[in-house]
């Protein structure tokens, strides 16, 4: 799988994780390798793999940003704790939890391009 985008996620709770996990791979054309740490303060890391080009790799983003987007507002569990971070490939940690969906997307579609590129 080549990576498009990593993400460094921490939580006070494994169910998070796991969750995040199976809503990212039901997204069409997209593979997720999930790294999860051996100690708890570690973040897990997630990586996102767009595998398709064009149309197919823009809707692909645009889901995994409104995924990402959603997750992190999902206020289902008060009291837990989540924080996710993309890292691009220059080794770039973005805080994504202010950001928009469109932002989100922008930067997915920006590592996409620079895959490709």
């Amino acid at each position: 799988m080549e990576t498009t985008v990593t993400i460094e996620f921490m939580s006070d709770t494994k169910q998070h994780l796991r969750a995040l996990e199976q809503q990212l791979k039901h997204i069409h054309d997209v593979k997720v390798d999930l790294v999860e740490p051996k100690e708890h303060v570690a973040p897990a890391l997630v990586a996102i793999g767009i595998n398709k080009g064009g149309t197919r790799a823009e809707r692909a983003a645009q889901h995994v940003a409104q995924v990402l987007y959603d997750f992190l507002r999902d206020d289902t569990s008060v009291e837990s704790q989540k924080k996710i971070f993309l890292v691009t490939i220059e080794g770039e940690r973005i805080d994504i939890e202010p950001l928009s969906v469109k932002e989100i997307e922008r930067i997915i579609v920006a590592a996409l391009e620079g895959e490709s590129g």
